[in-house]
């Protein structure tokens, strides 16, 4: 008998410390699922560049990735493997998730500075074209262990489909939902998130999935007041949907930009409204 395939976790490193630290986050997660950890490296010009500045054959890159997955197949007791994708990152990291049928994919950022600004947030194309949903770190795992994971649940397309993957984290590591709910002034956008909220909660209690329930303030930025919850929680991550129709970059900040690159640095689990293709309610 064939011995069970274990769910891929891709992480993306471009050999920095942003890279470091989705390698770390996504080694805990790896442990905790009992899955395999894929460390992918996308050759590009920058790439390029960096080898010929330091005078290194292109062999350098699988040699590198070889003994990160060896020193972390030793530290955190899982299966680990490594692949080299030549070309852009965005279409690259996309293009590995797919053939790897990674469950999630890590990827680091250092926020939202600099020259981000006039091209673009990195993070956010990376997600937009991802499969499976993108965990966004910046910093070190430390004491996370994806146990303790804020749900913030409003008007927006995919917000209560997160559900399929709230179960998703649950079977495979036992985690629990802070469910955070928008709390408009309207009436009538309010009736519809109660039910909402009535649906997601009895999925979770027909999957046996733990949840608290807090309202937000009916005044304030939705934005920050998840990441303010989220702080108060001591929570190991935000869970957000997106839509890649409608995840652009903009100069002044989006709900989306201001919790993805929160200055509190928790991770968020970002999953596009384009995989969540299980009908709530459904089977």
């Amino acid at each position: 008998m064939e011995p069970e395939k274990k769910n891929v976790i891709l992480v993306a490193t471009d050999f920095t410390h942003a890279g470091d630290n989705a390698i770390d986050n996504a080694a805990v997660l790896t442990r905790a699922i009992n899955g395999k950890l894929v460390l992918l490296h996308v050759i590009n010009n920058k790439t390029r560049k960096s080898l010929k500045k330091n005078n290194k054959s292109p062999d350098y890159v699988d040699a590198k990735l070889k003994e990160i997955t060896d020193h972390l197949k030793r530290k955190h007791a899982i299966e680990t493997d490594c692949v080299s994708e030549p070309g852009n990152i965005f279409s690259g990291i996309a293009k590995a998730a797919k053939e790897t049928d990674a469950l999630y994919l890590f990827f680091g950022t250092h926020g939202k500075k600099g020259i981000q600004y006039l091209i673009g947030s990195y993070a956010l194309k990376v997600i937009k074209r991802s499969p499976a949903p993108v965990f966004v770190v910046q910093k070190p795992a430390d004491n996370v262990d994806f146990k303790n994971i804020i749900y913030p649940l409003d008007d927006e397309l995919g917000s209560k489909q997160k559900v399929k993957w709230a179960i998703n984290m649950n079977e495979g590591v036992g985690t629990a939902f802070h469910i955070f709910v928008y709390n408009p002034n309207d009436k009538d956008t309010r009736n519809k998130l109660k039910a909402d909220l009535r649906q997601v909660t009895q999925i979770m209690d027909h999957h046996k999935v733990k949840y608290t329930i807090t309202y937000a303030e009916p005044k304030g930025n939705f934005g920050r007041q998840i990441i303010n919850y989220a702080k108060e929680k001591n929570a190991d991550a935000m869970m957000i949907s997106t839509d890649p129709e409608n995840l652009i970059w903009n100069p002044f900040g989006t709900i989306d930009e201001m919790v993805i690159y929160n200055k509190e640095k928790i991770p968020v689990m970002c999953i596009n409204v384009k995989d969540l293709n299980r009908v709530i309610g459904g089977p």
